[in-house]
């Protein structure tokens, strides 16, 4: 379920199939246009350094379109279908669909803070 302290999607417990081991991330908001509360989880891999620097690279040039690019190279195929429709209703999950990723792998802004 959402964590209201800092806003950061949570994760569920582990799956796996054949080739990769999958993580359930949770995240729930309010549409405030629709009045409605929504609810969703997908399953991600664990990102690959090659799949972190692709985002790293290119998030300068086109940061919702390295979001998408992670999210899509992660996403448990069974999920794709549902992810690319949130995805086109609500363009900002990209984002921070991407953000809960590279902060379970290690990397955070808050570093110092």
């Amino acid at each position: 379920m959402f964590d209201k302290k800092d806003d950061t999607p949570e994760f569920g417990l582990g799956e796996s199939t054949a080739d990769n081991k999958y993580a359930k991330i949770e995240h729930s908001f309010r549409d405030l246009w629709e009045k409605e509360d929504v609810e969703l989880a997908f399953r991600f891999s664990k990102p690959t350094r090659v799949q972190i620097k692709r985002l790293t690279d290119t998030a300068g040039r086109n940061p919702m379109q390295a979001s998408r690019d992670l999210l899509f190279a992660t996403i448990h195929p069974e999920d794709k279908e549902q992810l690319t429709a949130m995805l086109e209703k609500y363009p900002g999950l990209g984002t921070s669909y991407s953000t809960a990723l590279i902060k379970a792998v290690g990397i955070s802004a808050d570093l110092g803070n």
